[in-house]
């Protein structure tokens, strides 16, 4: 019996056969990995820790990806790791290996304008975040209501000051952002067939025919996508499924609909280059696929640049200043550097990023930071503020050595000792986890009550 048939008892009818269709010659590569655990992966968030501290305090082994520099395979045996006390601070996302290559594909830059379009659950927005280094701007929407909250509390926990999370259909934010942004990703809804040993109960459903369902969605996402993009503007577009309907043609019929767009190297070293046997299209093999022999559970890459005129047509938003004495005070004793500017919204102050733009049209699940709210005459800070803030900007810090039981007292929402007075940022070896407010000796803990350990 050939190796991985194993647990195709557990596969709807006709799925290793439409495998072996679609892969010709890597099918029996396929194969050999079919049966074996799947990849598991950690990515080290370098907007809130550096990769050696995060690495050398975890009491595991880790490896480095061949997929991203700041990414490490893990032990599928390790177990608790959301409850981690640099999980909460957000010093590391926990993401599928092969996940990762999009965002390096996308070879974000310092102060680029970013879209990403199928965000949730934030994996690769928090990606991008890290390389924009709150420069610039992050926009990541999704459409389903539900999984937008969950992206916009994975942006939070990672501290991402510069980034806006919606709730929108495609075609809305391109109706709004024509020509906007330097850089677009297209993480598409598919049909999934790469996670199928990660997560084997998904296929319970699966027929062929999903395939071209999921291809007509994706090149509706792709249309919507192109129209954001500015001139010499980047798109890169990606799926975790491994068919060709979803991942070369869908490629290939984008750019005879786009003739502005063309495929470019991807410059990473990562994958196999893309199947050419469908089509005499050559340009295709510029794309990337990923198996599991490659290192990662599956997943496909093409990179396009886009040529033609400029078409920018989205205003910036207009911040409209009111100062309260209430809140520059505590800025003014809580940070070295107070903030120039903040927003004020129903008593909600705001820190909006840089390019926060004019989006009455679209539903704004997260716009920046939530600093705090004005309650008659006092300003209470929002967790948002200090998990996005390096201990090096608080004036007032609780700097815990990870081993302190300290740390785990706060994550589960106790009071603990502290001889600060008033707002205190708490760190975990150095990295923002949360705050408290300080006096007689005990810290009066903030830490959001759903995020606390149970």
């Amino acid at each position: 019996m050939e190796r991985g048939l194993t647990i195709s008892m557990n596969l709807p009818d006709g799925f290793l056969e439409c495998m072996k269709e679609t892969l010709k010659d890597d099918f029996s590569d396929y194969l050999e990995y079919f049966d074996k655990p799947a990849f598991r992966g950690l990515r080290v968030n370098t907007l809130k820790a550096d990769i050696e501290k995060v690495t050398k305090n975890l009491d595991f082994e880790t490896k480095q990806i061949p997929f991203c520099k700041e990414g490490f395979y893990i032990s599928n045996d390790i177990k608790g790791l959301g409850n981690h006390a640099f999980h909460h601070a957000g010093a590391f996302y926990l993401q599928e290996p092969s996940a990762m290559s999009a965002v390096e594909a996308l070879d974000v830059q310092k102060g680029d304008k970013v879209l990403d379009l199928c965000a949730a659950p934030g994996g690769k927005s928090t990606q991008i975040a890290a390389k924009l280094q709150n420069t610039g701007l992050l926009w990541a929407n999704e459409y389903v209501s539900n999984r937008a909250k969950v992206l916009a509390s994975n942006i939070e926990r990672c501290g991402v000051k510069n980034a806006v999370v919606s709730n929108a259909d495609t075609a809305l934010i391109a109706e709004n952002f024509r020509g906007y942004f330097d850089r677009v990703l297209v993480d598409a809804p598919c049909s999934g067939e790469g996670m199928v040993r990660r997560e084997p109960n998904i296929f319970t459903e699966w027929k062929k025919e999903n395939r071209e369902v999921c291809a007509k969605r994706q090149a509706e996402i792709l249309d919507n996508a192109a129209n954001c993009l500015k001139r010499n503007g980047t798109l890169v577009y990606s799926t975790c499924t491994l068919s060709l309907e979803e991942n070369e043609k869908t490629v290939e019929a984008f750019l005879s609909r786009h003739p502005e767009f063309e495929l470019i190297e991807i410059n990473q070293d990562f994958g196999r280059n893309g199947y050419t046997y469908h089509t005499d299209n050559k340009q295709i093999a510029k794309t990337r696929r990923i198996l599991f022999s490659d290192g990662g559970e599956g997943h496909f890459v093409a990179k396009f640049i886009k040529s033609g005129e400029e078409n920018c047509e989205t205003d910036i938003f207009e911040y409209k200043f009111k100062s309260e004495n209430v809140v520059d005070e505590f800025f003014e004793e809580t940070f070295y550097n107070p903030p120039e500017k903040y927003y004020i919204k129903n008593n909600i102050v705001y820190l909006l990023p840089e390019f926060y733009t004019n989006t009455s049209k679209i539903r704004i699940v997260k716009a920046g930071i939530k600093a705090g709210e004005i309650k008659g005459k006092r300003f209470v800070p929002d967790h948002d503020l200090f998990i996005s803030s390096n201990v090096s900007e608080v004036k007032n810090v609780l700097d815990l050595p990870l081993d302190d039981k300290r740390v785990y007292e706060f994550l589960h929402g106790n009071e603990i000792d502290c001889d600060l007075k008033g707002y205190a940022a708490v760190a975990v070896d150095g990295i923002t986890l949360g705050f408290g407010k300080a006096s007689n000796g005990k810290l009066k803990n903030h830490y959001p009550k759903g995020l606390r350990i149970f």
